[in-house]
């Protein structure tokens, strides 16, 4: 295994964001409970007006000085120009809630899970991980964390299925160069909709 500190090539986990910038990314669970107990139309318009929000902010970034309350929320190059990580962490969110309508809703929240989650815990938790993967910052130990958690969180919603989406939605993360917010939940729900309607 390589260990990036000893490998220049490999972009290093900034650990000033981490904390904040974590805690709001696995916040986004409460996106598929509150589908359930208030319906998906509440839960799509909550995330719809965050992401508002959000794309105004962008569109003020270079205008405005952005608060220092959020600056950790954000990398250097999120900072400096447009953030796609946060929007298309936003995006991914709301198209699973809409394809709730037309597939197993439940797959469609585990899979908003994994992203939220066991994407988050997987860099939490890999952080302090020792078995790295290739010649990435991403360690085994944190995939398998990201795995377990989500495998934990999710179970309510889709029952054993979950594991399936978790482990693939963990591999995407773990192999993925850049947007995982794309990958991992793409990753989780074709998996578990193949098991379920084409294998099961």
């Amino acid at each position: 295994m390589i260990d990036p500190t000893k490998n220049d090539i490999v972009e290093h986990i900034p650990l000033k964001y981490l904390p904040l910038r974590k805690m709001v990314h696995i916040g986004g669970v409460v996106v598929p409970i509150i589908a359930v107990v208030c319906g998906k139309i509440y839960a799509i318009s909550i995330v719809s007006y965050f992401m508002i929000i959000f794309l105004l902010m962008e569109l003020l970034k270079s205008k405005v000085q952005i608060l220092a309350a959020l600056r950790p929320l954000l990398k250097d190059n999120e900072y400096k120009g447009f953030a796609a990580d946060p929007f298309l962490y936003f995006a991914f969110i709301l198209l699973l809630l809409l394809l709730s309508f037309y597939f197993d809703e439940g797959i469609c929240y585990a899979s908003i899970v994994v992203l939220t989650v066991g994407d988050g815990i997987s860099t939490v938790a890999g952080v302090h991980g020792k078995r790295y993967y290739r010649d990435s910052n991403k360690t085994i130990e944190g995939a398998v964390a990201g795995t377990i958690a989500a495998t934990v969180i999710g179970f309510p919603f889709v029952g054993a299925l979950v594991f399936v989406g978790s482990v693939a939605g963990m591999i995407a993360e773990i192999t993925s160069k850049r947007f995982d917010n794309i990958t991992v939940p793409v990753a989780a729900f074709v998996s578990m909709v193949v098991v379920k309607y084409v294998i099961g």
